[in-house]
């Protein structure tokens, strides 16, 4: 088992040299959980005025022994990183500010660095480097912080060097060092997986995934009567490799965070009810007391399946990310910005698509762009509305559950569900009539947005007649390089301009009203430009406008206006604006019908 010791944060220092294994979470405090630490050490410092033999503790600590290095003992930290590392953090900025603390010398060597060990606490192999040299100060060297963990350890150094007065340093480290602390000392990596469940209700609360990873460690311990251990180490492994790939998806605009990912991918796991979906613990423990009765190895066997395919599932996404370019289709799906609904769908076909190019994740994406653009954008419905035929289309395609049968729901039964539900809730009438809407920017700017952008792409393509250039990125308008270049909706007739309460109709049968509330807010009066040309242009009339939105405009959509125009007129009046509209829903209807 190990030893059980009540001790001093002190003495525990003292006695052991730490590393957090890389299969263990990076550092994820913030600024919120910094706060509630220095607050906690104010608040002792005052009772300790009052009763100075209160002890002050800190919580449990759960280390795995893994050898010795005279003086110490060698551990691994399976729970209690996150205060561990905030603890010598906050040391270590004391000393690297030079503030004056008693015994500095030989908190040096038992905390940062001992002249013979070495480093004394090691944070995960990503953040090591880092942390050595920018908050330890071990490295003669400012080391730059490369992940998002490395940045917060950076940040927390930074928090308590400005939040904490000179006065303060010395009480609160030694409130610190005499803390008191359960500290369960472990020899075997099985019987950690049995006391894994601690949540910190001083840090953050464990996630579901971290939830889930304790119960099916101690689930191959309950069940894996031989080498154990070797087990227990692959899915260590497995998670690690988990681990950084969430930490590596905070890079990318529109992710899904890690417990959301593993609900996607349980509703497409498992034959649930309900909202079951959404407890994934408990439908991994109905799964392994439904196969209990077929023994032990079966239990082990089926976790370690399961932890092998969400880890490819974590892997898959974060892929998909990393190779944006090569799926425009989904890109698209990211710029729409309604992925929440979809992620069932698309982490399975992801998985499924055997095709070098992905040929069916593709195709799959594209009709969910359909169906979004038509139902959420245009048609305006409810933004969860078909959210349970999806779960069910997840569930049943190709599904890993025996008690579904998967050999009839393959691909082209995926295509049809999903096509066809861009029929439901008479979506064609409804877009069509709203595509028409005389108040179209209003009603439905993110939707005019994305069709026009996707509408210079195609211009872009040489579609009609243009040169090919460059299509516009989807980067432009999810993550534009700063404010100004962001894209926009421009007005081609100005919205306070002299059209506004001009007399006009649309159809010939229309009663006349004025242009403002005929044409002015048309899909057909709306063109892309960014926020800075669109600034520059502000409300001026067309004529005047026109030498900006000139055949050399930046936009393609903006150069193509003059041919609008009808020779009559030469204006942009409501017939420019007609024609214009019926170009753009021949594109829209060629597109996403």
């Amino acid at each position: 088992m190990g030893d059980n010791i009540l001790t001093t944060v002190d003495a525990l220092f003292r006695q052991h040299k730490f590393t957090i294994p890389n299969y263990q979470r990076s550092y994820v405090w913030e600024e919120e959980q910094l706060e509630t630490f220095i607050d906690d050490l104010r608040h002792q410092l005052k009772s300790h005025t009052d009763d100075s033999k209160k002890p002050y503790f800190i919580g449990t600590l759960l280390l795995h022994r893994k050898g010795e290095q005279q003086p110490c003992i060698l551990v691994d930290v399976v729970d209690g990183q996150q205060r561990l590392t905030t603890i010598v953090t906050f040391i270590a900025t004391a000393l690297l500010q030079g503030v004056q603390i008693a015994d500095a010398d030989t908190i040096q060597q038992n905390y940062i660095c001992h002249n013979a060990l070495g480093q004394k606490f090691k944070t995960v192999g990503v953040d090591n480097d880092c942390y050595r040299a920018s908050v330890l100060n071990i490295d003669d060297f400012e080391e730059v912080a490369t992940t998002f963990s490395a940045q917060k350890l950076i940040f927390a150094r930074d928090y308590f060097s400005a939040n904490i007065k000179n006065e303060e340093w010395q009480p609160m480290i030694e409130l610190l060092r005499n803390a008191q602390v359960l500290a369960y000392v472990i020899n075997d990596l099985a019987t950690a997986t049995q006391i894994f469940e601690f949540q910190n209700d001083r840090g953050k609360k464990l996630s579901n995934l971290e939830t889930v990873k304790s119960f099916l460690m101690h689930a191959v311990h309950l069940n894996c009567h031989n080498d154990s251990e070797a087990k227990l180490e692959t899915m260590h492994k497995h998670f690690e490799t988990i681990f950084r790939a969430i930490e590596e998806l905070e890079h990318y605009p529109r992710t899904p965070n890690e417990d959301s990912i593993l609900s996607y991918f349980c509703s497409g796991y498992f034959n649930w009810t309900g909202d079951d979906y959404l407890k994934p613990k408990k439908l991994i423990r109905k799964k392994i007391i439904a196969i209990e009765a077929e023994g032990a190895q079966t239990v082990v066997n089926w976790v370690g399946k399961f932890v092998s395919d969400l880890k490819q599932c974590y892997c898959n996404i974060l892929t998909t990310y990393k190779t944006i370019e090569r799926y425009p289709e989904f890109s698209n799906l990211v710029v729409l910005n309604r992925l929440a609904l979809f992620w069932p769908v698309l982490i399975k076909t992801y998985q499924l698509d055997t095709s070098p190019d992905k040929t069916n994740f593709k195709k799959v994406c594209h009709l969910l762009e359909v169906f979004c653009l038509r139902a959420y954008g245009v048609a305006s419905l409810r933004a969860n509305a078909g959210q349970s035929h999806l779960l069910w289309i997840a569930k049943k395609f190709n599904t890993n559950d025996q008690a579904t049968p998967s050999n009839i729901h393959d691909f082209d039964w995926l295509f049809k569900e999903l096509a066809a539900m861009s029929g439901w809730w008479n979506l064609p009438s409804r877009v069509a009539a709203n595509l028409q809407s005389a108040n179209f920017y209003h009603n439905h700017k993110q939707a005019a947005l994305y069709i026009l952008w996707r509408y210079e792409n195609y211009l872009r393509e040489g579609n009609k007649g243009q040169n090919k250039w460059s299509k516009l990125s989807w980067r432009e308008i999810v993550t534009p390089s700063n404010h100004a270049e962001k894209l926009s909706l421009e007005h081609i007739a100005a919205q306070n301009g002299q059209l506004s309460e001009q007399m006009v109709y649309w159809n010939e049968n229309d009663e006349p009203k004025p242009f403002k509330d005929v044409a002015l807010h048309k899909l057909g009066n709306l063109v892309i430009d960014t926020i800075s040309s669109n600034s520059s242009k502000k409300d001026g009339e067309f004529d005047d406008k026109w030498q900006k939105f000139s055949e050399s405009s930046t936009y393609l959509s903006q150069g193509e206006l003059k041919g609008y125009i009808s020779e009559e007129t030469q204006k942009w009046d409501i017939t420019a604006i007609k024609n214009r509209q019926e170009a753009i829903l021949q594109f829209v209807n060629k597109t996403w019908c």
